[in-house]
């Protein structure tokens, strides 16, 4: 497995593990041979990404040690000499887990491109800013169906319910932000499904601006009483702005798992689980999400796609959008082809 320079590893452990509030004449001196070690090494370009196994079995790169070390100043000096959130040598993302419960040090990876859907339900609201948004008072006698998941009725319809926005500060599950405001298991028969900003398959797209997309995903499966596939549409702007919108379903049907890929002034939405009564054998949902005027609207494809596939990776090469992995219904059978949506003319290819 590829590994961190191992000079520069060593030193950064003696560092990370010496307590320097108890620190001997002794225990100083040898902190200060690793320091000098470690600019030494960064100074000659040491390489600070891939992971190191302790006498333990576990893995972890660089990053992550100094993160679960709690040592933001060593974390700052890794991410200032190309050591990055997710590992690009290994794939590793420890470091989002290791950065649980520090805002200060999930909102340092996050300027350094961290991936938000790697961080627990809890972290999200320190890395997508929604804990800049001031905290909303609901009324006491808000009717029930203000709780409720909502369709809209036009494309885009903006929502300001305060028991939703309250939902996207804290990314509560609709049970627990029900709770919060009174509303006991024996109240909330009627308002069943409870609006959920704690999801699965949801997609998150930084723009350049810094703000980010979040779109639809589910709340947990149809056992649960609040399983839910949404069909929404959050702008957040990390500043403590946010727009909400909903959307008709003829246009933006029930989405999750799906990809969303950045071009130039729109996202293009392709794929989707979706509940049953949605999928269709042999063909590929596609969705246009215009970035100015935030409209959903379908888009027509041509040519051998892939099917109802979901949980698969999009990547932008050049005019195609490559699409690998995943699962294709019906009867999650795994994709094991690759297939290329050429943007110009809309048209799917086989390449594999």
């Amino acid at each position: 497995m590829t590994a961190p320079d191992p000079m520069l590893a060593s030193a950064l452990l003696v560092v990370l593990e010496t307590d320097q509030k108890s620190a001997t004449q002794e225990d100083r001196e040898i902190l200060q041979l690793a320091w000098d070690e470690i600019r030494d090494r960064l100074a000659a370009g040491a390489e600070v990404n891939g992971v190191l196994t302790d006498e333990y079995g576990s893995t972890g790169s660089l990053l992550a040690r100094a993160i679960g070390w709690r040592r933001y100043d060593i974390a700052q000096l890794l991410l200032a000499h190309g050591a990055a959130p997710t590992d690009p040598l290994t794939g590793h993302t420890g470091a989002h887990d290791a950065a649980f419960g520090q805002p200060e040090m999930i909102r340092l990876l996050m300027e350094h491109g961290a991936d938000a859907t790697c961080f627990d339900r809890d972290d999200l609201p320190a890395a997508l800013g929604t804990d800049r948004i001031p905290e909303t008072l609901l009324p006491p006698d808000m009717p029930d169906r203000f709780f409720t998941a909502q369709r809209g009725i036009r494309n885009p319809q903006p929502c300001d319910n305060p028991f939703f926005i309250e939902q996207i500060k804290t990314f509560r599950s609709g049970y627990d932000g029900a709770m919060r405001t009174g509303r006991g298991p024996q109240n909330q028969r009627s308002m069943h499904p409870i609006f959920s900003f704690d999801r699965f398959g949801r997609t998150v797209t930084r723009l350049p601006d810094g703000r980010f997309v979040l779109i639809a995903g589910e709340h947990e499966d149809s056992y649960d009483s609040d399983f839910c596939i949404y069909n929404d549409v959050c702008v957040i702007g990390g500043d403590g702005n946010v727009d909400y919108f909903l959307y008709p379903v003829e246009d933006f049907p029930p989405t999750d798992f799906h990809s969303a890929t950045l071009l130039d002034d729109h996202i293009l939405i392709i794929g989707c689980l979706g509940y049953r009564t949605q999928r269709q054998d042999g063909v590929t949902p596609v969705l246009r999400l215009d970035l100015e005027t935030w409209r959903v609207t379908p888009v027509a494809t041509t040519g051998d796609n892939p099917g109802w596939i979901h949980r698969h990776r999009a990547e932008l090469q050049g005019g195609q959008i490559i699409v690998s992995g995943g699962c294709i219904e019906p009867g999650f059978r795994a994709n094991q082809d690759r297939f290329a949506l050429t943007l110009k003319t809309m048209r799917w290819h086989r390449i594999s």
